[in-house]
C-alpha cells in the first residue's frame, strides 16, 4: 500500500504531460490569431490595389434619379475592394437619398458592383415643400423637385399614412364624378375636410366619414344640377347642408327640407343662401 506522499508524487506525474499539452495548444492559438492578424493586415492594404472596384451598375425603373448620380453616390462611399467593400455602409448611403423608397447591392467578380433602386412614388404633396408616398412616408426631395399636379395632403404627421389611405381610396369614386381632390386635410382634432377642382369645400367631420363621403357621392350628380355650391356639409345624421355661391349670409334653410328639388328651389330665391336636404 503506497503512502500519501507517493499518492501526491503520482499524481504531478500525471499531470504533467497534461499541462504541457495545454501550453502547447495556447502557443498554436496565439500564433494563429497573430497569423490571422497579420494576414488581415496584409490583406486590408493588398486587396484595393490588387481588387478594386472598378465598375458600379445600376437597375431600376428611375424618373427623379439618375444612373450617373447613383454611381457618384456609390463611388463617394467606396472604402475597399470588391472583397472587404462594406455593402451595408454603401446599401444606407444610397437610402439616404430622399427618393429611394429601397437599395440593394451584390458583387460580380472581379471587379463589379450591382445597385439596384427602388424609386418612391409621390402620391401627394405634404404642405407646402414635401412630399408623401403610398406607404406614408414623409420626405423632402431637392428644391424644385417637387411634381405638378399632385394633391395635397393636410395633417399631423403620425396620420400620413391614413390621409394616404383616404386618398387612394376617395379619388377614383371623386373622379368617375369629374371632381379632382385639390386638398385633403385632417386638423388636430380628427376633423376630415376636402377642397375640390368644382371649387368648393367638403365638410366631413370626425364620425362616420366613409358612410358621409358616399352619401355626397350619391347626391352630387343632382346638387351640382341645382345650383354652385361654395360649401357642402356631410355632418348630419341622414342630409347635408348647402351654401351656394352668390347666396347673402349664412342664415339657415327651413329645417329638414324634403327633397333635393326644395334645395334647388332654394338656389333660384334670393333669400338665405344655406340650404339643408335630407338623404
Amino acid at each position: 500500500m503506497s503512502s500519501p506522499e507517493q499518492r501526491i508524487a503520482r499524481e504531478r506525474r500525471a499531470e504533467e504531460p497534461a499541462l504541457g499539452r495545454r501550453l502547447m495548444r495556447w502557443v498554436w492559438a496565439l500564433g494563429l490569431l497573430s497569423l490571422l492578424g497579420g494576414g488581415g493586415y496584409l490583406l486590408m492594404r493588398w486587396e484595393p490595389q490588387r481588387l478594386p472596384v472598378r465598375v458600379v451598375t445600376v437597375d431600376g425603373a428611375l424618373r427623379h434619379l439618375s444612373s450617373h448620380y447613383l454611381r457618384e453616390t456609390v463611388s463617394a462611399q467606396l472604402n475597399g475592394g470588391i472583397l472587404t467593400q462594406d455593402l451595408v455602409g454603401l446599401k444606407r448611403a444610397v437610402e439616404a437619398i430622399p427618393w429611394v423608397r429601397s437599395a440593394s447591392l451584390r458583387r460580380r467578380w472581379p471587379d463589379r458592383l450591382e445597385l439596384t433602386v427602388v424609386e418612391r412614388v409621390a402620391v401627394a404633396r405634404w404642405d407646402e415643400d414635401t412630399l408623401v408616398d403610398a406607404d406614408g412616408v414623409i420626405f423632402r426631395p431637392e428644391a424644385g423637385d417637387i411634381p405638378r399636379g399632385l394633391p395635397r395632403l393636410s395633417g399631423m404627421d403620425q396620420d400620413a399614412l391614413q390621409l394616404v389611405k383616404r386618398l387612394v381610396d376617395w379619388e377614383p369614386r371623386l373622379r368617375a364624378l369629374g371632381l379632382e381632390i385639390e386638398t385633403l386635410a385632417r386638423d388636430a382634432r380628427g376633423a376630415w375636410t376636402l377642397r375640390l377642382s368644382a371649387g368648393f369645400s367638403l365638410a366631413l367631420g370626425k364620425e362616420r366619414v366613409q358612410e358621409r363621403i358616399l352619401r355626397f357621392i350619391r347626391v352630387y350628380p343632382r346638387l351640382a344640377a341645382t345650383g354652385v355650391p361654395s360649401l357642402m356639409d356631410m355632418r348630419y345624421s341622414n342630409g347635408l347642408a348647402v351654401r351656394w355661391v352668390g347666396g347673402e349670409g349664412d342664415a339657415p334653410g327651413p329645417d329638414a327640407v324634403g327633397a333635393v328639388r326644395s334645395a334647388k328651389l332654394k338656389s333660384r330665391t334670393s333669400g338665405p343662401s344655406r340650404s339643408r336636404t335630407e338623404c
